[in-house]
């Protein structure tokens, strides 16, 4: 089986490359622009000849892929340390513009939704879209982080809506929640070893139901709201 990974250039795309390489399966890793191919990715190639290939793109412009029979898409960027990150949220409120709202929004949508019009063309037999809990509004139990709470609103409810188009039109399919994660050895203790959450999403990514309406889960499996 060969899986495609959009977001190959963020450390949680890295993690699944190297999750799926491990279990001997081929990965096709892709790298929207402005980013460029990481060094990480050629090592990761030496160590696992014939396995991974890798290509850059942007949105738009639709490269020609190999089949594939699993996606995962990585584009959402690092979540903030906190997302309320106002103590005083009415000035944080004085602050927002629509136009700081839309910048911030754009940001965090842009690469999910390339990358969703990408798999449509791929069209593998399931795709796991990552999201994050930050979207959803009823885990929103502070003031302040206006722009930053519409923007990841705004990118759960992608997430959903294409969820819900790709399994009507036969492509299986999971929203996953990666949590935090340790981005280096020092990260802190409570969050999750990244390549123990890239495993978890691999996992979920298999156990998704094509059956069934799409699923909100994290890396551990366990079904969030939306």
């Amino acid at each position: 089986m060969t899986m495609l990974i959009l977001g190959a250039h963020g450390p949680l795309g890295l993690a699944c490359v190297r999750a799926v390489l491990a279990t001997g399966d081929a990965v096709v890793a892709g790298v929207q622009a402005p980013h460029r191919l990481p060094p990480a990715l050629q090592d990761l190639r030496d160590e696992h000849p014939g396995q991974l290939a890798s290509f850059a793109w942007k949105a738009g412009s639709w490269p020609p892929l190999p089949a594939v029979t699993r996606a995962i898409i990585a584009e959402l960027p690092i979540p903030p340390t906190q997302l309320d990150e106002s103590d005083d949220p009415a000035a944080d409120l004085r602050a927002l513009s629509p136009e700081r709202a839309l910048t911030e929004s754009q940001a965090v949508v842009a690469g999910t939704l390339a990358a969703i019009q990408l798999v449509t063309q791929a069209r593998p037999a399931r795709v796991l879209i990552q999201a994050s809990w930050l979207g959803v509004t009823g885990e929103k139990i502070r003031g302040g982080g206006y722009a930053l709470g519409m923007a990841y609103a705004a990118h759960l409810m992608l997430a959903r809506t294409a969820a819900l188009d790709l399994q009507r039109g036969g492509i299986a399919t999971v929203v996953g929640n990666a949590g935090r994660y340790r981005l280096d050895m020092s990260g802190p203790g409570f969050h999750a070893d990244i390549d123990d959450v890239a495993r978890g999403l691999v996992a979920v990514l298999d156990a998704c139901d094509p059956e069934a309406e799409p699923e909100f889960r994290d890396w551990r499996g366990t079904i969030r709201r939306w």
